[in-house]
């Protein structure tokens, strides 16, 4: 207990605890999914609601980018139109009948080439806590998405 406290004094700011808070807590529904799994019940079903959450986080990604373009006014076009993609990039998915597997794994690539996007663009727009939280929870939710991909083909 003495450790969480130490990382909430870290950051004055309550705006910035509360993301931390929301952006891990985000990843719950990825453990509980992989945690499910591993037990005897329709295994198709529950990686078919892990893939529409995933869908939903990756779909909000557009949100920040939109948020950038917002307050910076100049080329804000630019973020205007990388803000639609995730949106797009996920529609593209729906259109086509691909395995559950494959879109797990269109979901990883997508997840990672937004996050460098966020570092090629938005490295100077976004602050330095942000971009780190982004990175951690990247990893956290790629890592989730690879154990649930692989706890899925080892029983099959």
């Amino acid at each position: 207990m003495k450790n969480l406290k130490n990382i909430f004094r870290k950051y004055k700011n309550s705006e910035v605890i509360f993301a931390k808070l929301l952006g891990f807590g985000g990843l719950i529904p990825f453990i509980i999914g992989l945690i499910i799994l591993n037990f005897n019940i329709n295994k198709s079903q529950v990686l078919e609601i892990v893939i529409i959450y995933a869908y939903t986080i990756i779909a909000f990604l557009g949100g920040i980018y939109w948020g950038v373009g917002l307050n910076i006014k100049v080329i804000a076009k630019r973020y205007f139109f990388i803000s639609t993609l995730p949106t797009i990039l996920i529609f593209i998915s729906l259109l086509f009948s691909l395995s559950q597997i494959f879109k797990l794994i269109y979901l990883i690539v997508i997840l990672n080439f937004f996050l460098y996007l966020e570092f090629y663009f938005f490295k100077k727009k976004l602050s330095k806590w942000f971009l780190d939280l982004r990175i951690k929870l990247n990893i956290s939710l790629t890592v989730l998405l690879t154990l649930i991909i692989l706890s899925m083909y080892l029983s099959i």
